[in-house]
């Protein structure tokens, strides 16, 4: 009697959450549970902070990233699809430390023949946990590529093979694989978790072009990028393992406006610096590059800044939005929680400043073209990668528009630095609007970035790093040189004290305007 009840309670179960069958091949068939499940982890995210994990889920174990496992079968139930499921196991972060993984995980799908669940891995309380992605789970072939089953060199292969980059796309990929081989039979051998970080690193750049690449078409400027990239890795893997700091620069010239960047003699000839982030290898950033530019505008070496624009303009991606032309420098790197690819407000500011002035210089028109489509990306909805978010207390110019939530302060200030040196040199009715707009919206917001004691890096952030708090004073100077607005000499003397309690050098920060202002001030 008792056998009886606990079949019935568990056939009631079965039917309300979805039978999952394991299964050993993947030609097997159950007549109950006709549906494939596969699960995939995505490389997003948490991710980056893990160097190895070890995931189960109905007695099927997921140790790799971005590559569907069959898990097993799951019935229709209504027309729906019901899936719940246990992940557990245990991940290890890049210092060696275990974390243990224990979900139970639940979502309902519409019915196919196949379907994918990919999960995220994401940090939560200074530990790690699952959860499902459900914009790139689905049913396989209509809510998901069925290029999912390629792998990222197949799926850009695939997709270049008509185009004219596959010759050297197909070289550059041969050359990233041999390298990569041997980082990881050097991890084998020794357990060194240098030589897993390496392996992880170097082909980035094809992990991440490839996941596009299974969901879409990459255009000429995408190949482009990734060939940068993967030339950038190949030179550098083949004689070093990753650097030991996130942000570290890489370059392919005697030139840099910094110390303690990494310089490499090699056949890639490029005047861009590569940036370095932890699992995902050095990546072309519009940002450094522009930022660069600017130091060098402002050292007066102007050519080594016009070297950065020219190389930096053939990534600049058109398009046309209410009519207007506009350009945008999108990032192909994941960072925090983005997708790819992203776009910067810093980049898309301040790169309207550095090449209005870069026209000023050798009334080059490619220079003003990209200039202007800039400042007209500032119209761009956050839905087609714009940037700006209509806040309570302004426009404000997101440094990372994947989360409009984010107001960063010294990435909104710059981009109005930028803005303002477009309308010097064009004397734009827009680009002055624009600029205004954002003053406004520092004014408004400065109060959340005072914490009493301190400056903030950002809305979301604690206490902001020396570096950032220097910065904030003097990027607020620069508002009160250009405005003639107290308010922000005020703040930037507040800010100076805070160093000075600490026993801080202090900041400059005396009144005096620029000569430089416009009446129309």
């Amino acid at each position: 009697m008792k056998l009886t009840k606990f079949i019935i309670i568990l056939m009631t179960v079965m039917m309300f959450l979805g039978c999952i069958s394991v299964e050993t091949s993947f030609h097997s068939h159950n007549h109950n549970c006709p549906i494939k499940v596969f699960v995939q982890i995505e490389e997003e995210d948490a991710i980056f902070e893990v160097a190895e994990f070890n995931l189960t889920i109905a007695n099927k174990t997921i140790d790799v990233l971005n590559t569907p496992i069959l898990i097993g079968r799951v019935n229709e139930n209504n027309g729906e699809v019901p899936v719940t499921f246990t992940v557990k196991g245990f991940l290890k972060n890049w210092y060696g430390k275990k974390f243990k993984i224990r979900e139970f995980l639940s979502e309902t799908f519409k019915t196919g023949d196949e379907i994918l669940i990919t999960l995220k891995i994401y940090k939560e309380d200074n530990t790690f946990r699952v959860r499902i992605d459900k914009k790139k789970s689905g049913v396989i072939g209509q809510d998901v590529p069925r290029e999912v089953f390629l792998t990222p060199e197949e799926a850009l292969l695939m997709r270049a093979k008509n185009t004219s980059f596959y010759e050297e796309l197909s070289k550059e990929i041969e050359k990233n694989m041999k390298i990569r081989k041997g980082f990881w039979q050097q991890y084998k051998e020794t357990n060194d978790l240098s030589y897993l970080r390496s392996y992880r690193d170097s082909f980035y750049a094809v992990r991440a072009f490839g996941e596009l690449a299974t969901w879409r078409e990459l255009n000429d400027v995408e190949y482009k990028i990734l060939l940068a990239e993967l030339k950038a890795n190949n030179a550098y893997y083949s004689h070093h393992t990753s650097p030991t700091k996130d942000f570290s620069a890489l370059v392919f010239s005697n030139d840099s406006p910094y110390y303690s960047i990494f310089r490499i003699s090699d056949s890639f000839n490029s005047s861009l610096p590569f940036v370095y982030y932890t699992g995902r290898g050095f990546n072309l950033y519009p940002v450094t590059a522009i930022h660069w530019t600017e130091v060098y505008f402002q050292r007066k070496q102007n050519e080594k800044a016009l070297r950065i624009l020219k190389e930096l303009s053939q990534y600049a991606q058109y398009g046309r939005y209410n009519g207007k032309e506009y350009v945008l420098f999108k990032s192909y790197f994941h960072f925090e929680n983005s997708s790819i690819p992203w776009v910067s407000g810093y980049a898309q500011g301040m790169g309207a400043g550095v090449y209005a002035i870069a026209y000023n210089l050798t009334g080059n028109e490619t220079y003003l073209r990209i200039a202007r489509g800039l400042v007209n990306s500032f119209d761009l909805p956050l839905s087609m990668n714009g940037f700006v978010s209509h806040t309570k207390y302004g426009d404000w110019y997101l440094e990372y528009n994947y989360n409009s939530n984010e107001l960063v302060l010294n990435g909104h200030i710059i981009a109005l630095q930028g803005l303002y040196y477009y309308w010097q040199v064009t004397h734009d009715e827009k680009a002055w609007q624009l600029f205004q707009n954002g003053v406004q919206a520092v004014r408004n917001a400065l109060p959340i970035f005072d914490t009493g004691s301190w400056s903030r890096y950002s809305n979301i952030h604690g206490d902001a790093s020396e570096f950032y708090h220097r910065l904030h004073i003097r990027l607020l100077k620069w508002l009160y040189d250009v405005t003639g607005d107290k308010y922000f000499l005020e703040y930037a003397r507040k800010w100076n004290d805070y160093l000075m309690i600490r026993g801080l050098k202090p900041e400059k920060v005396g009144e005096s305007r620029s000569k430089e202002n416009h009446s129309k001030m």
